[in-house]
């Protein structure tokens, strides 16, 4: 496992743009079923606003990450499959 860059950090913040509204929904839907009481658990004071936008900052990264993979593009991922 390793720790992103904050080259791809900011990377990611960038393209928040490009995202489809539908997904960045989807994304806070499954987020609220995560739960307040799960979230208070990992030692978060709930579902915060702060706390909804790290969870996107995080997948965003993650999405960055894995659209600079250079195993993802030799087998032929394209970038609408990683959204």
């Amino acid at each position: 496992m390793i720790s992103p860059p904050a080259m791809m950090i900011e990377s990611a913040v960038d393209t928040f743009k490009d995202l489809p509204q539908w997904l960045r929904e989807s994304q806070q839907r499954e987020l609220t079923s995560f739960g307040d009481v799960r979230a208070q658990q990992l030692g978060a004071t709930g579902l915060s606003d702060d706390f909804r936008k790290g969870y996107e900052l995080g997948l965003n990264t993650a999405r960055t990450m894995l659209l600079g993979s250079v195993i993802l593009m030799q087998k032929g991922v394209k970038a609408s499959d990683v959204l």
